[in-house]
């Protein structure tokens, strides 16, 4: 795993430190026998260290860094006690500073569910077991230190919609949606939502709400939202999000039609009463399809995929278990053109797309790992499954996921602009994708799915934006705007200075990272346009930011095409 554990290095400045702060530190935390120590600019480190006593076996280690004169030292722990050799360094005329060289842990947050701890779930966590590729995975663990899923910060229960054959509504390792609003078995639609006894759900075939127990279904679900952290069984993407269980992936396509509306209803419900009614469903899962099927073909299925997209959710649709380009051949759902769909592909341990999987340049978005997924299975039992199948509920939990880390404020934007809102998460997810050399030219994004990644790019979004409104209220650029939006080779900016100073004018991506910049000197307080040269720029969303002397004001964001 990429464990992001580079030692980032934390000069302690003692200066007047006494003893007694020097010996504060736990022994149990660093390594005998080393020291890291910052020394004045142009100290010789053998005439620094050949000022010591020899007994102390004082030796350079290392140069850590050239510029800041910190070198890794060693010493004989047995012939010194380690804090005093730490005072007698500090006591140098020239030492800047001194500290013990500490252990720094990897920053994960790893379960304690017993098929992630043996190594089953190589998915969430591959470290080569089993004759995988270390770090052939979503990155998991180092997601969930982030974020575990299951309430937004607004209070809201996320739902994950899974339309699949049936569930195992028993199994001890699963959080499914319940619909509190409805009486179960009386034969009354009790919540007036228009569907009658659907405390558990739907099924779409029949329509009631009586569901059957379903291998596939039960499968799908574990991997979206498998109870983490319970010492049993397996954790899914989402600790404590629920899945809403419904039964349309069989039949014929009205069926299909059917349960995408009872999802649609649900979150429109949601929006509508500001959450007093329906459910909060974010995403959908779709593991089933039409082989060859034409989207011409299919003007309802596909269209289902805007008007939810409309309420705010995103799809994830696995494509076909068989070795063709997606691009030439088409399919149903991956085929469809809306811009709510994720269509998913399958990649193994080795991080290649399983050989009997679909793939397409223009119509598949990513890959995600299906290929023996171990997850829960009917009669409360866990197995491996392999397909697009298993790939795709890894996009659909992610979108979850992504959706319970969101900071208020850009919650706040989902929910009043459901439907653009949902396409940022969209691009959050496809933009911070782990790029392999297998799929290049087999996906839009030629990479798979990275949660950990997303969700970083959330945060670095939140944070971005998150003086935005204040600094507008502040009259910081207050007369700033950007025009066209969405955006090609140019971007033209019309601003208004707050007082005489230097300008520079930055663009941003996703992650935060400067990417193109430009500086202005001498500008008079006062009106100004400006043209932005966006070529060289890959298509995508980003964030124009204003620094007038030392302030920043981020105050727009934009689209390239």
């Amino acid at each position: 795993m990429n464990f992001k554990n580079t030692l980032l290095l934390t000069v302690l400045l003692f200066g007047q430190a006494t003893f007694n702060q020097l010996k504060a530190q736990n022994s149990n935390d660093h390594v005998p026998g080393e020291l890291i120590v910052q020394l004045t600019k142009g100290t010789d480190i053998n005439d620094f260290l050949l000022s010591f006593d020899a007994n102390y076996e004082l030796k350079s280690s290392s140069l850590l860094s050239e510029p800041l004169c910190i070198w890794l030292l060693h010493f004989n722990e047995n012939k010194i006690q380690e804090n005093e050799i730490l005072r007698v360094v500090n006591a140098h005329i020239k030492t800047k500073a001194v500290q013990f060289n500490h252990y720094v842990l990897p920053r994960v947050l790893e379960p304690n569910d017993y098929y992630y701890l043996n190594g089953s779930q190589w998915d969430m966590n591959n470290t080569g077991q089993n004759g995988g590729v270390a770090d052939a995975d979503i990155d998991a663990p180092e997601a969930w230190e982030l974020c575990t899923g299951g309430i937004t910060t607004a209070g809201d229960t996320v739902v994950v919609a899974v339309i699949d054959g049936g569930f195992d509504f028993s199994h001890p390792d699963l959080n499914f949606w319940v619909n509190y609003g409805e009486i179960p078995n009386n034969n009354i639609d009790d919540d007036g939502n228009g569907y009658i006894d659907d405390v558990k759900g739907w099924n779409a075939s029949n329509g009631t709400g009586t569901i059957p127990v379903d291998q596939h279904g039960t499968h799908v679900s574990g991997t979206v939202a498998a109870k983490g952290n319970n010492g049993i069984g397996v954790a899914g993407i989402n600790w404590n999000a629920k899945v809403m269980g419904i039964k349309g992936s069989s039949g014929v396509e009205s069926i299909v039609v059917e349960a995408y509306s009872y999802v649609f209803k649900q979150r429109q419900l949601y929006n509508q009463t500001n959450g007093a009614q329906g459910a909060f469903v974010v995403a959908t899962n779709s593991s089933f399809g039409v082989d060859y099927g034409q989207p011409a073909n299919y003007p309802i299925w596909c269209a289902m995929y805007d008007s939810l997209g409309a309420v705010g959710i995103l799809s994830a649709g696995a494509t076909a278990n068989a070795n063709y380009n997606i691009d030439v051949t088409s399919d149903i759902p991956t085929g469809c053109p809306s811009n709510h769909l994720l269509s998913v592909t399958n990649s193994t341990r080795n991080d290649v797309k399983y050989s009997n999987a679909g793939y397409g340049a223009t119509t598949i978005d990513l890959a995600a790992p299906g290929t023996l997924i171990f997850s829960t299975m009917q009669n409360e039992a866990y197995g491996n499954l392999t397909g697009t199948s298993m790939a795709t509920p890894h996009v659909a939990g992610a979108v979850g996921l992504m959706i319970s880390a969101a900071c208020p404020h850009l919650l706040e934007d989902y929910k009043n602009y459901p439907d653009s809102i949902a396409l940022l998460f969209k691009q959050f997810m496809l933009d911070q994708v782990d790029v392999i050399p297998s799929m290049q030219g087999q996906s839009v994004t030629g990479g798979r799915l990275n949660l950990f990644k997303a969700l970083e790019a959330i945060n670095n979004y939140c944070i971005i934006t998150s003086n935005t409104k204040n600094e507008i209220a502040n009259n910081l650029f207050s007369d700033f705007e950007l025009q066209p939006n969405p955006a090609q080779e140019y971007l033209q900016l019309f601003y208004k200075m707050p007082q005489p100073d230097n300008l520079q004018i930055n663009i941003l991506d996703l992650s935060g990272r400067l990417v193109k910049n430009s500086v202005r000197s001498n500008f008079s307080a006062g009106y100004h346009a400006h043209i932005v040269d966006l070529q060289g720029l890959q298509a995508g969303l980003y964030f124009i930011q204003l620094q007038a002397g030392n302030t920043k004001s981020l105050v727009r964001k934009f689209i390239k095409e």
